[in-house]
C-alpha cells in the first residue's frame, strides 16, 4: 500500500516535469515564431521599396523606347531583387509553419498506456463466396400500369 503512494507521487512529479518541459519548448517556439514575424515584417518594408523602384525603373525603360521594358539590365536586376525578397519572406512563413506544427505535435503527445498482451482470437474460415443474387425489384421502382 505505501509503495503505491510512493509510485503515484513519483508519477505526479513525472507529469509536472514533462508538462514543464513542454511548455518550455513551445514557450520558445513561440518566441521564434515572433522572431520570424519581425523578420518577415522587415522584408515586407524592403519588398515595398524594391517594389516602387521596378515600376519606376520600367517607366524610364518605357520612356525611353524601349520596346519590352522588362528586357533591360536594371529592370531585370529590380526584378530579381523583388523576386528573392518574396522567397525570403515565403522562407519565413514556412519555417513558422513548421513551428507550429511542432507545438501541435508536442501539445497531443499524450502517455500512451502499456500495449497489454492479448490473443487475437482465431480467424474462422469464411465460406467461398456464391454467386451473387440479384436485387429483387422493389415496388417503388416498378413502372405504374394504367388502370383501365
Amino acid at each position: 500500500m505505501a509503495s503505491k503512494v510512493a509510485g503515484q507521487g513519483g508519477q505526479t512529479f513525472s507529469s509536472i516535469l514533462r508538462f514543464l518541459k513542454i511548455f518550455t519548448l513551445n514557450l520558445w517556439r513561440r518566441l521564434l515564431m515572433l522572431g520570424h514575424y519581425t523578420v518577415i515584417c522587415f522584408h515586407q518594408q524592403r519588398l515595398r521599396c524594391a517594389w516602387r523602384v521596378l515600376g519606376r525603373r520600367v517607366h524610364e525603360a518605357l520612356e525611353s523606347g524601349e520596346v519590352n521594358p522588362m528586357l533591360a539590365g536594371e529592370v531585370k536586376d529590380s526584378l530579381a531583387k523583388a523576386q528573392n525578397l518574396k522567397a525570403a519572406k515565403d522562407r519565413h512563413y514556412q519555417a513558422i509553419a513548421a513551428l507550429r506544427e511542432k507545438i501541435r505535435a508536442s501539445r497531443a503527445e499524450e502517455p500512451s498506456p502499456p500495449p497489454e498482451a492479448e490473443p487475437a482470437p482465431a480467424q474462422e474460415s469464411e465460406p467461398p463466396p456464391g454467386p451473387e443474387a440479384e436485387p429483387a425489384a422493389t415496388p417503388e421502382s416498378e413502372p405504374e400500369k394504367p388502370q383501365s
